[in-house]
């Protein structure tokens, strides 16, 4: 029996070898890179410069795309609102809520009367947002969203013309990037 399973032992490893032996060639395949145009400094400088034009051929001066124009002028991420530590100006704040309504009324009136030209000079938005809410114990009325706080004192030293506590306060503001 121990002569049985040596036998068959001996018929399996041979079986396997044989198997793994190749009996075909390898073969080797080379890339063969061929340059196209002068190689060397001496070609280049023999080269006949004749078959290329002097003048380079008229483009179409309207080039119609299918692509957005947000793309075509890398702004295709700008306008995402996101909320950071900013600034905001108050102008009011009272225990009285309906007081603070007519204030941010008034507010959101005076702001919409200024020019484009005083918009551009203090460096404002076209949209100034205002708000009115309660914060126990007042209601307050505040202005804008502004990143740093030098711009938004440029609008509150207009606005002190109108509301003589208008002060820069920290505040979380929502802003466009």
């Amino acid at each position: 029996m121990a002569r049985l399973h040596a036998a068959y032992l001996l018929l399996l490893l041979g079986t396997m070898m044989s198997a793994c032996s190749a009996t075909a060639p390898v073969l080797e395949e080379k890339l063969v890179i061929e340059p196209v145009g002068p190689t060397t400094w001496a070609e280049v400088e023999k080269a006949d410069l004749q078959v290329y034009p002097d003048v380079l051929p008229r483009v179409d001066d309207i080039l119609v795309h299918d692509v957005p124009q947000s793309l075509m002028n890398s702004t295709a991420d700008d306008g995402s609102q996101i909320e950071i530590e900013g600034f905001r100006i108050q102008v009011f704040s009272s225990s009285e809520r309906d007081e603070a309504a007519v204030v941010e009324d008034v507010v959101e009136r005076w702001l919409s009367g200024l020019s484009d030209g005083q918009r551009n000079a203090l460096g404002l938005p076209d949209i100034i947002p205002v708000y009115a809410f309660y914060r126990s114990p007042f209601y307050r009325v505040r202005v804008g969203d502004f990143e740093k706080r030098e711009d938004a004192a440029r609008l509150a030293a207009v606005l002190k013309r109108q509301w003589a506590g208008a002060l820069v306060v920290p505040d979380r503001v929502t802003v466009m990037r």
